[in-house]
């Protein structure tokens, strides 16, 4: 089976794709998953290579990304022990499950699925199910990739379905409650040369089924002086009254590029919260499209950025209303010190018809230098009469006379500003569920505060 030929000049990105592509459709047992590949390819050339352009990327210089040719990560061959992985691996004494994914492969020694779940979950390596399961399953697993693939705007995420080698698959089916935590870790071990990538979600909730769910990417070696390249798609499925939370915790190397998107579909009475929170990384795009199908369907999305020294972090967000009677609301902060830079796009749309839409929007941001970056548009797009929408955005610095009131009382500038900056993350923490991910990220928010108080505390000592 050939590949598409490219129908304009490639990039030395484009190229390596598509030399990794003929591989893996060579070698792809699955009937289903070849005829994906290539259809997601032509996907990917019909939308073209994303260009500052566009305005989803006008923020974003793709261009070094462009001009290197990156190898697949999975060639990188890597011992690593649970132990290595220690401070990442949440802890929960009511027992969780936890995949581990090195490198864009599956990692049986690594992961723990507990026995107590229902017999009627099916959590595991979405590679490992399409080639075990019956063809059924294969089949509804292909049409379920192809049905988000059809309509995507996201050239990042065709490539994706074309690319992706492995991933978790989490089915649950009606009436059941997956009790204990489900985390997917994703590591990567950079190497020294230039990587690759593409991971792929597929959660699928029946009638009334619930889970709560922790995606962690995390990079082993900080050192590494190459970059690297994940690229990671998530899908939810959620039939009548399905209940689902979701964090995605992203903390690359500052060498990491990190394009991620998150697709979901909610029938009637359906609930899905998803938190994301940046905690480092070179450039990070998270791109979150929520189509709500049925009446009183509801999409709580939160977001948290902790940044410093260069870090880059776009967030695009679109909430569609389709039906009366639902809600969605998106809180986004960001905290950013030395050159960091943030984008928060967020739309809700509301068609024609959809009266009854509750809508909120807000993106709030606190910038700890007066070299970091925000570019903030919330937007609403509304074809209805009966809706009650708002959306709104601030930027600004820590108030000098908060510092003042604290140091008065004994406090110094440096222990003040981390107070008042914890504080300020602290509201979006709290929006998780999940105590052993609270704890995690209190500690990874506090550290990375850590980092920046002392600059912080020098620039005040300046007068700056």
């Amino acid at each position: 089976m050939s590949v598409v030929k490219p129908i304009s000049p490639q990039t030395q990105l484009e190229q390596s794709f598509r030399q990794r592509l003929n591989t893996l459709v060579t070698e792809e047992p699955f009937e289903g998953f070849q005829d994906l590949r290539l259809r997601a390819l032509s996907r990917f050339e019909h939308l073209g290579f994303p260009t500052r352009r566009l305005e989803a990327w006008k923020y974003i210089n793709l261009r070094p990304l462009m001009n290197q040719a990156f190898l697949p990560f999975s060639d990188v061959k890597t011992t690593i022990t649970r132990e290595d992985l220690a401070q990442h691996l949440l802890q929960d004494p009511a027992g969780m499950a936890q995949l581990v994914f090195v490198n864009g492969q599956f990692n049986q020694s690594l992961s723990q699925v507990p026995t107590n779940l229902p017999q009627d979950v099916l959590l595991g390596s979405l590679k490992a199910v399409a080639q075990s399961e019956s063809q059924a399953i294969q089949t509804l697993l292909a049409q379920r990739l192809e049905n988000f693939l059809s309509k995507e705007p996201d050239a990042f995420a065709a490539l994706n379905a074309a690319l992706f080698e492995d991933g978790a698959l989490v089915v649950v089916s009606d009436n059941a409650v997956v009790e204990p935590l489900v985390q997917l870790l994703f590591v990567s071990t950079p190497d020294g040369q230039a990587r690759t990538a593409a991971t792929r979600n597929v959660i699928s909730l029946g009638e009334n089924a619930k889970v709560n769910l922790v995606i962690s990417h995390i990079a082993l070696d900080e050192s590494a002086d190459s970059d690297y390249f994940n690229n990671s798609v998530q899908e939810f499925i959620l039939a009548e009254g399905a209940q689902a939370e979701c964090s995605i915790v992203f903390n690359e190397s500052d060498k990491g590029w990190h394009l991620s998107a998150t697709r979901s579909q909610l029938a009637a009475e359906a609930r899905l919260q998803l938190n994301t929170v940046t905690l480092g990384g070179h450039v990070t795009r998270h791109s979150i499209t929520s189509l709500l199908q049925g009446e009183k369907a509801e999409v709580h999305l939160n977001g948290l950025d902790v940044l410093c020294d260069q870090t880059e972090v776009y967030h695009h967000t679109v909430s569609e209303h389709w039906v009366p009677n639902c809600v969605s609301n998106q809180y986004y902060k960001g905290i950013l010190d030395d050159e960091a830079k943030s984008e928060f796009n967020g739309m809700v749309f509301v068609a024609q018809g959809a009266n009854g839409t509750d809508s909120q929007q807000l993106n709030k941001n606190l910038l700890l230098s007066e070299d970091a970056r925000v570019w903030t548009r919330p937007q609403l797009q509304i074809n209805a009469d009966d809706v009650k929408c708002a959306h709104g955005a601030t930027v600004g610095q820590l108030e000098k006379d908060q510092l003042f009131y604290l140091a008065s009382r004994g406090l110094d500038f440096e222990l003040a500003q981390g107070l008042l900056t914890y504080g300020f993350a602290e509201e979006i923490i709290q929006r998780i569920e999940s105590e052993p991910l609270r704890r995690y990220l209190d500690n990874r928010v506090l550290n990375n505060l850590h980092k920046t108080s002392a600059q912080v505390k020098q620039r005040i000592g300046n007068g700056k």
